[in-house]
């Protein structure tokens, strides 16, 4: 028995083509979006890792550097030789002399009497010219000559380091109110 035909039925099309589409729904690809944003964030923290690999310095005290990782996967058989640090040099000293001092005689008071002279009240101030520096830890003596005066005038005061104790005030007299003070070291020793 053979199954009659039948016709189709009058609504329906006889070419696949003409079959009613289905209708696209009109909601938002939210997937596609969380994907996007996920795949863009991977990108992103990948492309910083590469970077970060590619300027690694190779330091083996960093944890996670490609020179580290490679000195623990590879076996050592020699002990790391121990490092020491060189020595500092030591500071080198100079030793002054008697032309590495500059004097000069500042005036602080002068008092005149006509043509008997004048009474002078003035202070050392010292310069040191040497090409190095004085070792702090040493005492250094100089002796110096007051010239200019009615009477010589000899004196000392102390240097250490980078400073020199001198008087505040010295005294003198002169024989006319022209006559200028001048000061010569005449001798530097340690104490």
């Amino acid at each position: 028995m053979t199954q009659p035909e039948f016709p189709p039925p009058a609504d329906v099309p006889h070419d696949p083509s003409e079959l009613p589409q289905p209708v696209a729904s009109r909601r938002r690809p939210i997937g596609w979006i969380v994907g996007g944003a996920v795949l863009v964030l991977l990108l992103f923290f990948g492309g910083c890792g590469a970077l970060l690999a590619a300027t690694d310095d190779g330091d083996p005290a960093k944890p996670g550097t490609a020179a580290a990782s490679a000195t623990s996967v590879a076996p050592t058989t020699a002990a790391a030789a121990p490092t020491t640090r060189a020595p500092e040099p030591l500071p080198v000293y100079d030793t002054p002399t008697k032309r590495d001092f500059t004097l000069a005689v500042k005036i602080l008071r002068k008092q005149c009497f006509g043509s008997a002279g004048c009474n002078v009240t003035y202070r050392i101030d010292v310069t040191y010219t040497g090409d190095g520096d004085l070792d702090p830890a040493k005492t250094y003596e100089v002796t110096y000559q007051v010239k200019g005066a009615e009477d010589p005038i000899i004196n000392t005061f102390e240097v250490s380091g980078d400073s020199a104790s001198v008087q505040q005030e010295e005294s003198a007299s002169t024989r006319r109110s022209g006559d200028k003070l001048t000061a010569v070291v005449t001798d530097v020793s340690e104490f």
